[in-house]
């Protein structure tokens, strides 16, 4: 009988706990709940007028067309607690933030389409859609939202990376289709998505007190798993609406784009940052028929929150020889990594007492086992501190650069590049725009040069032992590097260098578009007409025309036509407004909100202009033969015209008397460079040189040894990038 009474029992208290369970997984959302849309303010945003149409026909509006929400994976993660971050940012904060903080004209968002789920990208449309009739109701000067998504492709084989591309398309209502279209796998991505269960109870258990973030990626993560991929070889609007869809390669995007029908731009960006790319990446695989589309490719993103990607240089990180990788000698301004590799366990090796042979022959070790390695050569070094690598790998004479640059996936790259193999295969002939590429929903944070943890993507600091990735040297005698087998590394990712990345991080840039009104349409034809340009977050206002086209009209920043004639161009430049502290609202409850929102500062223009110091004219004539060498092509600079200080700008007019005589296409473009300022992460790695001119010891921004946990302020000219011109020589 008591064994009975004892069974009943166990099963009464098996029920009621299964009943405690279930109340407190619904009530305490133990099972994770979604994102929430968040929500849109309905007041009026500060927006000032546009600009004196006096000064032209067109108006200049400014935007931000590269923008993620932590529907992003990548975003959700780096938004955690336990990484400095805030918490979730959905794309009604970035409506909010464009309105009220960074007074933009134009923005878009473009969440990573890896692991996008049908009803994020359902919310997203909605929240774009809510954004454009809040503000067309409540602001004098509405902003115009634009949707799209990052096909986030990237492959250490250097024949199949293709780089990160932003969709966007021109509408909000009209043929939008069902699903954003991802790149395989990214490992990185997949990771995340993989990751083992302990870990985020592992979170947990450290930040117990923000526990619904991890319940809540658990959630989405279990969600992700469970999607299937789509069909590649069904058409794009024959597909269930839930599966994950994928392009392998450019050429599969643009068919699918092709499918849908949408009207849209296809824009590459990070083209040269290192983290995402192998160190040997060129534009040379993709210029073909099939994986460059001129109709979907007329932009590039110039420069944005991961550095600049513009300039070329013609040193490399390996040298071929023989069809072997071979570590190459530094030059003045470049020291590849791998022989960085070296000096490290040379250093090592003299700490550690060995004789000068025996470190000279452990540096040549590191130096073959770093470049066999290629593209793992870091793990060749146990325990890397990063300080050690002090500025190898970087463009030291860029203006503020992508890190680990890749030279030969820069935009002057790809310009002067052409292909002789296929006849049909037209050339890159890119407009150029800048961004932010924020993860927090926050487009145009480079309105004011503040707030470096929550206005760049650098989330580093030494004191937050999450990220602290400081490791300990070597525990044996004499150090030498090891050798790393390629077979067992095939499935694995790059390893991170977050600690110095976190010193190439700024807070972005811009896209400037000339436009005929303030309207999506009018916008919308800028950017396919490439009548836009970048800067590097400041709000310079920039003209660049041809003035004796056989027309008679004024040819814009864009335009691609032929000449029997030397062309003359027009450049005027006016500096942007400087900026006064603090949000310019009377109103206490707006202010309230903007403290809130913005940390208290707005864009606040004030009346005064920084003045443009110069004007610099870049040439760049493209190949036409075979392996043509480029460094030859590509003239930076060809004409500097110094300006004098004025709160009326700057104008220059000039001619290229070569042109008739080079028998060639000729591009040419401007870069209009500022007053010195203060910026955040303008001195990169700070160096410090000894009398040779090489770097003895870096400062790392965020490292409370290096820069320290502020906003890593140093001198900086701000520029703003026109859009070339192309002109083709014509004899009749």
């Amino acid at each position: 009988m008591k064994s009975y009474f004892k069974i009943a029992l166990k099963g009464i208290l098996l029920i009621v706990s299964l009943i405690l369970a279930l109340y407190f997984a619904v009530f305490f959302d133990f099972f994770g709940k979604p994102q929430d849309q968040g929500q849109i303010e309905e007041f009026n945003a500060p927006f000032l007028s546009p600009i004196d149409k006096k000064l032209s026909e067109k108006t200049i509006l400014f935007g931000d067309l590269h923008v993620h929400t932590t529907y992003s994976l990548d975003a959700f993660i780096g938004n955690l607690p336990i990484l400095e971050g805030e918490g979730t940012h959905p794309a009604a904060d970035a409506c909010n933030y464009a309105r009220f903080c960074a007074n933009l004209d134009f923005f878009s968002i473009n969440d990573h389409a890896e692991f996008l789920t049908r009803r994020e990208w359902t919310d997203t449309i909605q929240s774009l859609r809510d954004c454009s009739r809040v503000s067309y109701e409540s602001d004098e000067s509405s902003i115009v939202p634009f949707l799209g998504w990052e096909w986030t492709q990237t492959s250490l084989d250097i024949e199949k990376h293709y780089g990160h591309k932003n969709v966007i398309l021109k509408s909000l209502q009209e043929n939008i289709p069902d699903r954003p279209i991802g790149a395989p796998d990214h490992k990185f991505f997949k990771s995340i998505v993989d990751a083992p269960a302990y870990t985020l109870f592992g979170a947990m258990l450290y930040d117990y007190k923000n526990i619904s973030y991890y319940l809540n990626y658990r959630q989405r993560q279990l969600l992700i798993k469970s999607l299937e991929y789509c069909d590649n070889s069904t058409h794009v609007k024959d597909l269930p609406l839930d599966c994950l869809e994928r392009a392998e390669r450019p050429s599969d995007l643009y068919r699918k784009l092709d499918e849908w029908g949408a009207d849209s731009l296809v824009i590459p960006h990070g083209s040269a940052w290192g983290n995402t790319s192998p160190p040997m990446a060129t534009w040379k695989n993709q210029l073909n028929i099939a994986d460059h589309n001129p109709r979907y490719q007329k932009l590039i993103e110039v420069f944005s929150g991961h550095g600049n990607t513009e300039e070329y240089r013609s040193w490399e990180a390996f040298k071929i020889l023989d069809g072997e990788y071979v570590c190459p000698a530094p030059t003045e301004n470049y020291v590849p990594d791998c022989f960085q590799a070296g000096e490290i366990i040379k250093e090592r090796c003299r700490i550690s007492a060995g004789s000068e042979e025996l470190c000279n022959q452990r540096a040549k070790e590191a130096r073959d086992n770093f470049t066999k390695a290629n593209p793992y050569g870091l793990l060749t070094i146990p325990n890397p501190k990063p300080e050690e690598w002090l500025d190898s790998g970087q463009c030291i004479d860029c203006y503020l650069p992508a890190f680990d640059y890749r030279p030969k996936s820069s935009v002057q790259y790809a310009l002067a590049l052409r292909n002789f193999t296929e006849g049909k295969t037209e050339p890159y002939r890119f407009g150029f725009i800048g961004s932010s590429d924020n993860h927090s929903s926050r487009p145009g944070t480079g309105y004011k040069e503040i707030d470096r943890i929550r206005n760049t993507d650098s989330k580093y600091k030494s004191s937050n032992q999450v990220m602290n990735l400081n490791q300990l040297s070597q525990d044996y005698a004499i150090p030498r590097s090891q050798e790393i087998n390629l077979e067992q590394m095939i499935d694995r990712m790059k390893p991170s260098q977050g600690e110095r990345i976190a010193s190439f991080l700024y807070t972005g840039g811009l896209i400037a578009s000339h436009v005929l009104e303030k309207s999506r349409d009018s916008i919308w034809n800028a950017l396919n007409n490439r009548e836009v340009y970048a800067t590097s977050g400041e709000r310079i206002l920039l003209w660049f025309d041809v003035t004796n086209h056989p027309s008679g009209k004024l040819m814009p920043m864009g335009s691609e036509f032929s000449m029997q004639e030397n062309p003359q161009f027009k450049v005027r430049v006016l500096g942007s407004q400087k900026q006064a502290p603090g949000c310019s609202s009377e109103n206490e409850i707006t202010k309230t909100y903007l403290d809130k929102l913005c940390n208290g500062e707005c864009f606040n223009p004030t009346d005064e202009r920084n003045n443009i110091s110069r004007i610099e004219i870049i040439r760049i004539r493209p190949q036409t033969y075979p392996d043509e060498p480029i460094e030859t092509l590509i003239e930076d600079t060809w004409r500097i015209f110094e300006c004098k200080p004025s709160q009326e700008g700057c104008v220059v007019e000039f001619e290229d008397p070569n042109f008739i005589d080079a028998n060639r296409e000729v591009i040419y473009y401007v870069r209009a460079i500022q007053e010195p300022s203060l910026a955040i992460g303008a001195a990169n790695l700070a160096c410090e040189f000894d009398d040779d001119g090489k770097c003895k010891e870096v400062k790392l921004c965020g490292d409370a040894k290096g820069q320290g946990e502020g906003d890593c302020l140093s001198e900086n000219e701000e520029r703003a990038w026109s859009s070339p011109i192309f002109i083709k020589y014509s004899q009749n």
